[in-house]
C-alpha cells in the first residue's frame, strides 16, 4: 500500500512538472512574440502654418576643429572624439587634445610604475 502511494505521488509530481514547463515555455514564446512585433510608426504632426521666423532661421554654426598638438595622429583624435561623444550623448565638445609630459625621473610609465609598486610592496612592509 505504502509503495502504491508513493507511485501515485510521483506521478503527480511528474504531472506538475511537465506542466510548469509547458506554462513557461507559453510564456517564453508570448514575450518574444511581444518583443519581436512590429511597432507601428508613430504619427508626426505635420506643420500646416509655420511660423515665418522659423523659416528663415540661421543654420546653427559649425563645430570647430579641436586644437591638437603636433604629433597627435588623426585616428588618435577621430577615436578620443568618438569616445566623449559616445559616453556624454554628444553633449560635451572636444576643444583640444595634448599629450602629458612624461615625469623625468621614470622611463617605465605609469603602467610600469604600477607594476613594480605591486610587486614590491609586499616587501617594504
Amino acid at each position: 500500500m505504502e509503495f502504491q502511494l508513493l507511485a501515485m505521488n510521483d506521478s503527480v509530481g511528474l504531472l506538475i512538472l511537465v506542466v510548469g514547463m509547458a506554462v513557461a515555455v507559453a510564456l517564453i514564446a508570448l514575450l518574444e512574440s511581444k518583443m519581436n512585433a512590429p511597432q507601428p510608426a508613430a504619427s508626426v504632426p505635420e506643420e500646416r502654418h509655420a511660423p515665418a521666423a522659423a523659416a528663415k532661421a540661421a543654420p546653427a554654426p559649425a563645430p570647430r576643429a579641436p586644437v591638437v598638438e603636433t604629433g597627435v595622429p588623426a585616428e588618435v583624435v577621430a577615436a578620443i572624439a568618438a569616445a566623449v561623444a559616445c559616453l556624454e550623448g554628444g553633449a560635451a565638445t572636444v576643444r583640444g587634445i595634448r599629450r602629458l609630459p612624461r615625469p623625468a625621473g621614470s622611463r617605465r610609465g605609469v603602467w610600469g610604475e604600477a607594476g613594480i609598486a605591486a610587486v614590491t610592496t609586499p616587501f617594504l612592509s
